[in-house]
Parts: C-alpha cells; structure tokens; sequence
C-alpha cells in the first residue's frame, strides 16, 4: 500500500454515481478520523464546471494544478472512496481550502 492520503490532498479515482465514467479528482476531506484510517477516504468532487454554489480552487493549489483548466469543488458531492481504488494522485490544495470545503460540506449534512 502507498502511503495514506490526508484532508488537502487530490487524486483521480472512480466516480460511483457515473457506471463505467472515466476516474474523475476528488479533494479529501477526511481520513484520518475515519474508522478504517488510510484504507478509506471521504472526499468531495473537483470539477471544471463553474456552477453557482462551487468554490473555485484557484491560487488555492499548492501542486498538481493544471494551467490550462479552471478547478471547482462541490461540496455537496461527497462519496467514500477506498485506498486501493485511488488511480493516481494528482496534488495539493491549501489546508484553508480544504478546511473551509469540510466545512461547507457540513452544511449540508
């Protein structure tokens, strides 16, 4: 197994609400806190679509940022994705960013 994944981090894995859909990014939320620490990950979607309630990740990046594209989180697309399922890893956004989407993800909880 590599090395656990941690809130702030970003890597392409499946999509489950897409059968057969390419692995999409996901921006980890939570993983140490969870039952099954480094073996699972609650995670929210990273998109290029600008809808309305997205935030967008900008000059929030710390690695792994595309130039050529514009990344939006939303917060309300949560799922769990298991360690082994992770494809590859992609980088890092700002632990303020990453704290602020846990928290808006609470929201709508």
């Amino acid at each position: 197994m590599t090395d656990a994944y941690r809130r702030g981090d970003v890597f392409w894995a499946p999509d489950p609400f897409r059968e057969g859909a390419n692995p999409r990014l996901w921006l980890v939320l939570a993983s140490g806190s969870l039952p099954y620490a480094g073996e699972e990950y609650v995670v929210a979607a990273l998109t290029t679509t600008d809808l309305p309630a997205n935030h967008r990740v900008g000059d929030d990046w710390v690695s792994g940022n595309d130039p050529s594209k514009e990344s939006y989180c939303s917060p309300w697309v949560v799922a769990t994705v298991k360690h082994g399922d992770v494809v590859n890893p992609q980088g890092r956004v700002t632990d303020g960013f990453a704290n602020g989407m846990a928290e808006e993800c609470k929201g709508y909880l």
